[in-house]
């Protein structure tokens, strides 16, 4: 039985090669050399030093060109849930020893921690997109999934094993001062719907229009979140 030898594509080692190579910048290249002002070489020096251990690891993920991109999205995801236990696990160790609520540190921390990869996303694709349909429905869809597959599933794993394991009944686990958080947060996000109901009616669009209305509609997002954060905290023993 004749069996045929494994071809490498040479585009998917080409591309493998280049996401190695690019994990380390060279300072010393044209871009470099044009930014002649020695904070603005810094900063791209800091930059790119932030990103080289993301680089790294995710320059082994295969290329999407093999089984129709599925073994990509698989690694990706099993990286990304890898990055995710390491951020909890981070948050654990600082409440432990600042002693800050666990409440506190879950939305502000730990939510931009696992957030970012949101944030990234929605820009690339209010950049590259004509509409904000993309950047916006990332945001409802995460967090839709975030609410009903995050907490949803391993509420019912660990209430479904209590119940059979422990003929525990059913009940909901640290939910006092809740019902304020939700209230606030509906409270805020009627503020967001509203300014870009405003921005649709004034400037035709969500996002984008005049800089100095962009900068504007920024801070008082910012400032919504800030808000929420504040008032949540307020709320005695919420955990």
């Amino acid at each position: 039985m004749n069996h045929s030898p494994i071809v490498i594509n040479g585009i998917e080692f080409n591309s493998f090669c280049l996401s190695l190579a690019h994990i380390v910048p060279c300072l010393k290249s044209t871009e470099s050399r044009q930014l002649n002002n020695v904070y603005l070489r810094l900063a791209r020096i800091f930059w790119q030093s932030l990103l080289a251990p993301w680089r790294l690891l995710f320059a082994f993920v295969p290329p999407c060109s093999i089984a129709h991109g599925w073994i990509a999205f698989i690694c990706s995801l099993v990286f990304i849930s890898g990055i995710a236990y390491i951020v909890t696990e981070l948050t654990d160790l600082i409440i432990c020893v600042t002693g800050i609520n666990a409440y506190v540190i879950a939305f502000t921390a730990l939510a931009i921690g696992t957030s970012w990869p949101d944030l990234v996303a929605s820009k690339i694709a209010a950049e590259r997109q004509t509409t904000a349909d993309s950047a916006i429905a990332n945001i409802t869809c995460s967090n839709s999934a975030n609410i009903y597959v995050g907490i949803g599933i391993p509420w019912l794993i660990d209430t479904a094993y209590n119940f059979f394991a422990y003929r525990e009944p059913l009940w909901v686990r640290n939910a006092k001062g809740l019902s304020f958080s939700l209230l606030v947060f509906f409270c805020t996000s009627v503020g967001c719907i509203a300014v870009l109901v405003v921005r649709r009616l004034t400037f035709g669009a969500e996002l984008g229009g005049p800089r100095l209305w962009a900068w504007v509609t920024f801070v008082y997002f910012m400032s919504l979140w800030v808000i929420f954060i504040v008032l949540s905290s307020k709320v005695p023993h919420i955990i």
